[in-house]
């Protein structure tokens, strides 16, 4: 009897309001369009944006002009992570961490857009390769890490 009680209390913690959870999914370069495509499925409740990391392949990623992160939001700034695609050639890393990353000047940030943001209960994260479609077979593996705002708030990849 214990042991279950414990296992449910586990349970009720890990869903709980201030814990954290990942979300990743792989994307082909040929698969950045034009139009968002979704990285994630709805929210079940709001999630705040910690951190974002995208690492490439050895090939990288061509055709697009930048790699957007993206939320489909109600309210305030959609982008949350913006980067050339000419930076993202073979096995580079971007992270976002915190409130802002913007920097021009360190090839390890975004360097044209870097937010956390709050993801909305009902909404989700996108992606989306802006000037043109993404072209080659390099991958971007595309990690989200998520603070639950509300209690068994959750998220997957799409």
């Amino acid at each position: 009897m214990a042991g279950l009680l414990a296992e449910r209390l586990a349970k009720l913690v890990s869903k709980g309001v201030g814990s954290s959870f990942w979300v990743s999914k792989t994307i082909t370069s040929s698969a950045l369009l034009t139009t968002a495509q979704d990285l994630t499925g709805v929210s079940t409740g709001r999630l705040y944006v910690k951190q974002v990391i995208v690492k490439t392949d050895s090939t990288g990623l061509a055709g697009a002009t930048n790699l957007e992160i993206l939320s489909n939001n109600a309210k305030g700034l959609l982008n949350i992570a913006v980067a050339a695609v000419s930076g993202l050639g073979g096995t580079k890393t971007k992270v976002l961490v915190g409130g802002s990353d913007d920097s021009t000047t360190d090839d390890n940030f975004f360097e044209i857009t870097g937010r956390g943001t709050i993801l909305e209960a009902g909404k989700k994260l996108q992606y989306i390769g802006t000037g043109s479609a993404g072209t080659g077979a390099g991958t971007v593996d595309v990690h989200v890490l998520l603070e639950r705002l509300d209690e068994g708030a959750t998220l997957s990849a799409a």
